[in-house]
Order: C-alpha cells, then structure tokens, then sequence
C-alpha cells in the first residue's frame, strides 16, 4: 500500500496540472448532469414488515381516497367565523383541488365531518391528501399553492399550510453555514501555518470533494430514495472531514521539506505515511457510517450512505488532489520565515563536501526538531499527566461521567412542526390547529379495518362498536365517524389523541391501541398515520442500536490491533470513545431535551431525541475518532520504538501532534457548530452533538486519558500473542522511513 501511495503522491505532484484540470472537469461534468437528471430528496420513515406499513399498503390497494400523503391548509376567521367565507373557502379548495399531485382537497364547510371546524367556527383544518411526499415538491409548488388560496387571504382570512402541506418547499439552505465554517476554518489554518497558500490548499481540496460528492448524491436521488436532510448532513461531516485530512497532508509536507526533500520526494512521502492513514482513518468512519444499514430502516441506512459517499469523495481528493495542489504550489506552500531558513540551510549543505556530510546535518536538524517538540508546552503537558496518571485519569473520567447523567433520563421520540420556526407557516398552522383542536389534531391515528370477513350487514354494527370502544380509551380525545371503500371492504376510523404527535403520551396510547384494544377484534386491523409510523421507526431504531453498537466497536478494535500490533490499544480505544460518546450523548439531552441553553441554537422549547440521532451519531463519532486516535498513537508508537521510554514517548507524541490534532479538531467544531443556523432541529442536534464529542476527544480524551493510560500501561500497552503477531498482516500509518534526499539545493522548486 505505501509503495502505491507514494508513486501516486508523487505522480499527482509532478503532472498537477492534469491532475487539477481532471478534478475540474468531472466536478463540472457532475453538477451539469446533476442540474439535467438529478432526483429530489425526500423524507420515507416507512419501516418494511412494521404494522403502520401493512396498513398503509393495504389503504393504497383498496381505499385509495383514503392513502396518499396526507396534509391541510387551515383557515383562520380574525373575526366572525369561517363559515361567513363559504364561498371563498369552496372556490378556494377546488382550486387547490386542481394543482398536480394533489388527489383529494376537502371543503369540510360542505359536508357533515363538523370535526374539522372548530367550535367557535373561527378554525377550519380542510384536509388534502397528496400522491407524492409533499416534501418533495420545490418552492415553485408553494407558489402554485399560494395562488389558489389567494381569494381566501384577500377576503380576509389567514391560511396557512399544515402536515405534509407544510413541508412542501423546505429544502435546506446551506449557505450561510458553509461560508461561516470556511471562514473560520481559514483563519485557524492561518493561525497554524501563516501562510495563505497553506491554508487555502485544504479549503480548495474541500469544496472541490464536497460538491462532487453532493453532485454524485443528487443524481443518486433519482433512483433512490435520500432524506430531506441527508445533503446537509453530508456537507456537515464531508467539510470538516475534507479540510482535516488536507490539514494532516500539508503539515507533513511542510516538515518534510525543511528537512530537506524536495517538493516531489515530500508529496509522495506526505502521501505514503499521512496519506495510509487518511486513507485507513476514512475507510473506518465510511464502514462505520454504512453500518447503519443495521438498523433496518431505509431512511437511516440512506441517510449513512449519503455521508459515506461524501467522505469517500474527500479521502480521493486528499489522495489525488492535495498532492496536484502542493505540486503547483512548491515552496510557497512555506511562509516567508521558513522558505528563508531553508534558502540558508541548502547554502550551508552546498559547502559540505559529500552526501553523508549531507545526511548528517539533515539528521541533526531533525534531532533539533524533535527536541524542540519534546520540550514543547504540549509535551510538558503530557510529561505532567505521565508522572501523575491515576489522579489525571481518574478526574477526567469523572468529568466525563458526570456529562453522561443526562444521558439516563434521554426520550426518544419524533419531532413536529410544533419545534419549526415561528415565522413557518407550518408551525402557524400546527399552533392554530392545536388552538381549535387541541393538539393532538396535529397528528391523528388512523385505524384501518379490513371487513372481508364480515358480512355485510353487521359491518356497520362492527364498525361503531369498534369506535366506540376507541372513545373510551384513555388518551384519546376524539373519534370521527368510520368511513368505507366503495365495495365496503375496507375501513378507516380517525382517532384524535389529547397530546401531541412527540409526547410521550401519544406514543402510550398508539402502543395501547394496538395491545390492548385492537387485540381482541376478529377483523385485522392496523394503526397507521404518521404518528404510529414514527413509533414503529423509533422501536425498530432502538432495537438495532445494540447492534451498531457491537459492530463499530468491534471494527475499531480489529482496524487498531492490526495498526499497532497491540491488542490493549484497541481495547483502550474502545472504552474511551464511549466515554466520549456518552457524554456527548448527555449534552444533547440536557440541550435539547431539558432545554438548558437551547434558544442559543434556535430552540424555544423543550424536545425530544429522534431516534436516528443518537445511533448517527454514534458511528459518525466513532468513525472520526479514529483520525485523531492513529494520528497521535502513532506518533507515540514511533516514539517508543526509538526510545523504549513509555514516558518520553507520550510526551513527543503529544509535542508532535497536538498542535496539528488542536487545529484540526477546532476546525471540526466550527464547521459543525456554523450548522446550527439550519432550521431543522434535528441538524442542529448532529452539529451540537459532534462539535462537543470533538471538542471533548481531542482535549480530555487525547489530552489526558490517553496519555494517562499509555503511561499505566507501559511497555504492555504495546503487547501482543505471539500466534497472533504471526497472522495479522504488519502494516505502517506513520512514521515510515523517509527516502533519502536527492538534491542539495533547490532546484527546480522555486
């Protein structure tokens, strides 16, 4: 693998051009395909096998009338009642009647479902059913809906758009983020590198791998199904990915060419050594990221392959593209200081003799920088954690706990338009809805009866039996009248909950419809609407978390005991990552669900965890961890094979790392926390939660507990079976020996 890595670090760098020019054309060619045959995003929570799909397929088969994607646009009477505006409101619902996809628009003022019309007469929730995920209808579609109900508004009444209706429209705008977190990621690489070329090189590398990735995405769309949210949440981990990965490459380079290879010879070093482990680091968080396929449901394993995509993209431009653009960038990649100091350096060699004269002075200035890294404040840093491992070790393992409590008390549920922004006409029709109906009109069960078995006169009886034991549920507040197919095969009962869609509550009563009152029907029946399909989606999520669990662990385990030959390191690295984990965990809830400091991200209002969250973000997290894990350890590891001094070996590889894992995890927590902007709750909970577990690996865990616990270990934190050392294949991240220099002066790289 390195040989290959080096010929194609190498190769990039002496035709850079081609290289660059390549990348260039493809991304271009990807985006005009894209524009062409691209398909929309959209969001499915069906879960195959699961109660509320049968039902709904069962609906699509025999009472069409009654499938479809549901939704409503609500009137509001400010004054009078709605009913004053009848005519209004029936030229208005056949207008909305008419639009494409629409298959059903409802005028509740013409028929005798008086459960629709609140009250006081001030609220009508006029039901529309769609063919298609409204979701997936852009923005020009609000525009065809604003125009229908038009007449409404300038007779006066507010209308508004709720359920599905109000998602139609919505694609994400992430903009404003991705221009704040690569501002920022900018001025911290300046802030490391001083120097502008260095620091564009990574951002350069990013937007190129990025946007091809989100082409290649698209245009996956259109014969698969990604979710609402799945670009966002690729850009998130895609760009911070991109840029550390560039980072790793060009500080190596950097070091290489002050100790004296030339620009070549150091970009297919960079390439065989940082590059290997980009290259492993990458593959681990796309495994990681695709193992959420365990969790059974399309919607999460899409949501995986989405990101899995994007980072697959950014590990082949940080293979192909980063060593093209430090091919063109030669010496300038340097700050003036240090090109300066080379310039003096080669004129010293160009006095020496003989290439061993050479190689020893070029020796001796990587024995001054190594000194200068061992006695670095990062390496004082670690010497002090070393002399004194239990009680650093033992103290940040507290700190960690104690961000975990929260962890205890964490709902899982699903979100609704209640948490959109108040200025949404989603969450001004929800509010309104929840006004004249209570809220658990925001997200009614529907139960589906299949009536083959009974014969046609004791249908009915059967029917209003049924609804009435459903009125006497506790938890539901309101039944509507049972309705049937044409050939009077199929019913559908709508029950109203007293809570809304993400209490806890409702998903009591959907649990408790299905156990304890619908058990005992002869007919089958099926809970089904979006309510009990999120309940089914949540169940089947946490059911499978065990698994994902188990699987990256065992994944990050096997990938380091193969790495570092050791088989402690990888217990050592599962341990820590999910205290890491865990107290992540923790932070989302107390954010989000307890609500200590949400409206500082946007949040006025205490909300429950999705499910996918915590598993997305388990393997996200876990997978990233890895990059900051190989990056110090085998500095560490490199260390120590020179030395066999397990304190002086953490405190060089802290000295030699730290500075680059600091500004690459700071780079990480900007880009995710620029995120925050989104609007969709669940975005802001990925970007929160992944800026804290990095913030919180790369200080307490890299910082403290690592180094803690290699100095515990000692010399047996690098053990390992002899009949096991004879299977495992020998593999090297970092650290490999470095080809000899060719030049004495710098020829050619100017």
């Amino acid at each position: 693998m390195h040989a290959f890595l080096e010929r194609l670090g190498r190769a990039a760098a002496r035709r850079h051009w081609y290289v660059i020019a390549g990348w260039l054309v493809i991304v271009v060619g990807l985006f005009v395909l894209r524009s062409a045959f691209g398909g929309t995003f959209v969001n499915n929570y069906t879960v195959p096998g699961s109660e509320s799909s049968a039902g709904v397929n069962i609906l699509n088969k025999d009472f069409a009338s009654a499938g479809g994607y549901s939704g409503s646009i609500v009137f509001h009477a400010q004054s009078g009642t709605v009913a004053e505006h009848a005519d209004v409101v029936k030229s208005t619902m056949d207008a909305v009647g008419k639009l494409p996809d629409v298959v059903t628009a409802v005028d509740p003022l013409t028929t005798s479902q008086s459960a629709y019309i609140s009250k006081d007469g001030t609220i009508v929730n006029a039901p529309v059913s769609f063919s298609v995920v409204p979701a997936s209808l852009d923005k020009s579609y609000v525009g065809k809906l604003d125009a229908a109900v038009q007449p409404a508004r300038a007779a006066g009444l507010q209308v508004e758009y709720g359920g599905g209706a109000g998602q139609i429209g919505k694609q994400a705008n992430d903009g404003p983020s991705e221009a704040i977190g690569l501002a920022l990621a900018l001025l911290l690489l300046f802030l490391m590198f001083r120097s502008v070329v260095a620091s564009g090189l990574p951002l350069v590398a990013a937007v190129f791998s990025v946007g091809g990735g989100l082409a290649i995405l698209g245009l996956l769309a259109a014969v698969k199904d990604f979710p609402v949210s799945a670009p966002t949440v690729a850009t998130l981990l895609g760009l911070g990915v991109a840029i550390d990965y560039g980072l790793f490459l060009v500080s190596r380079h950097r070091e290489q060419l002050d100790d004296g290879m030339d620009v070549e010879q150091s970009a297919g070093h960079a390439e065989s050594t940082s590059g290997a482990a980009i290259l492993v680091a990458g593959g681990t968080v796309v495994i990681a990221i695709l193992g959420l396929y365990v969790s059974g449901v399309p919607f999460v394993g899409a949501l995986g392959l989405s990101s899995a995509i994007v980072v697959a993209v950014t590990v082949l431009a940080a293979l192909t593209l980063i060593p093209a653009l430090l091919g063109l960038a030669k010496l300038t990649v340097l700050n003036r200081n240090d090109r300066n100091h080379l310039v003096h350096e080669r004129e010293l060699e160009a006095e020496l003799t003989d290439d061993a004269a050479v190689a020893a002075h070029r020796a001796q200035e990587r024995e001054r920088r190594d000194s200068k890294h061992e006695q670095s404040a990062f390496a004082r840093w670690g010497r002090k954690v070393s002399d004194r491992p239990w009680p650093y070790g033992i103290a940040a393992t507290l700190v960690l706990l104690v961000l975990a409590i929260p962890l205890l008390s964490m709902t899982l549920g699903q979100l609704d338009a209640g948490t959109d922004p108040a200025k949404d006409s989603s969450r001004k029709a929800y509010d309104l809805v929840a006004q004249g109906f209570g809220p658990g009109a925001n997200g009614p069960l529907t139960v589906v009866v299949q009536l083959q078995s009974v014969s046609q006169g004791d249908r009915q009886s059967v029917l209003n039996g049924l609804a009435s034991t459903l009125q006497k549920t506790s938890g539901v507040a309101a039944v509507q009248p049972p309705s049937t197919n044409s050939a009077g095969t199929t019913a559908i009962i709508n029950v109203i909950p007293t809570t809304s869609p993400s209490a806890a509550a409702t998903e009591d009563l959907v649990n408790r419809v299905r156990s304890d009152v619908l058990a005992g029907q002869k007919e089958p029946t099926y809970v089904v609407g979006t309510t009990a399909g999120y309940v089914d989606f949540t169940e089947k999520v946490g059911s499978r978390m065990p698994w994902l669990i188990g699987a990256v662990v065992l994944l990050a385990f096997l990938l380091l005991t193969v790495a570092f030959r050791s088989l402690l390191i990888g217990v050592k690295a599962a341990v820590l990552n999910l205290l890491s984990v865990g107290a992540a965990y923790g932070v989302i809830v107390a954010v989000f669900q307890w609500g200590w400091g949400s409206s500082l991200v946007g949040i006025d209002e205490k909300v429950p965890i999705p499910s996918f969250v915590p598993m997305l973000m388990f393997a996200i997290v876990f997978g990233l961890s890895m990059d900051y894990e190989v990056f110090l350890l085998s500095r560490v590891h490199e260390a120590w094979i020179a030395t066999r001094d397990s304190h002086r070996a953490v405190a060089i590889g802290i000295g030699a790392t730290a500075r680059v894992i600091t500004t690459a995890a700071a780079i990480m927590i900007v880009v995710f926390l620029s995120f925050v902007l989104d609007d969709d709750p669940t975005v802001k909970m990925l970007a929160v939660g992944m800026a804290v577990a990095v913030l919180i690996d790369a200080s307490i865990v890299r910082m403290i507990l690592v180094p803690s616990v290699m100095t515990l270990l000692g010399e047996h934190a690098w053990w390992l079976p002899r009949w096991l050392d004879r299977v495992i294949p020998n593999i090297q991240l970092e650290g490999g020996t470095p080809p000899a220099p060719r030049e004495k002066v710098l020829t050619g790289n100017k």
